[in-house]
């Protein structure tokens, strides 16, 4: 009887939400419209101040964890060249980075 219920609640989920029941757990907005996930390479299109350390304009970062509040992506953690891992914000993001792979 459980089973048949899980199987039913399953099925209609995949019947209303597009890409299924699995599409449903694995889209975020911010990420979609930003093109920023865990993995992207980013490049530096200034000198960028992040955290105590500097991002030299043509620098590349690997996004390492995705910030999010209130369901909105509002900082990153990324990479730096040294290993060493800094927080940037959203805003920063947009404006002095670009997205070179997804």
């Amino acid at each position: 009887m459980a089973g048949s219920l899980i199987v039913a609640a399953v099925a209609a989920l995949a019947a209303v939400v597009p890409g299924g029941a699995a599409g449903a757990a694995e889209e975020a907005p911010a990420e979609v419209a930003s093109g920023i996930a865990v993995g992207v390479q980013l490049e530096a299109l200034a000198d960028v101040k992040v955290a105590r350390a500097e991002v030299a304009r043509g620098s590349r970062v690997s996004v390492a964890r995705l910030i999010e509040r209130q369901g909105q992506v509002t900082a990153v953690d990324v990479e730096l060249a040294d290993g060493h891992i800094a927080r940037v914000a959203m805003a920063t993001v947009r404006a002095s980075f670009r997205v070179l792979s997804e």
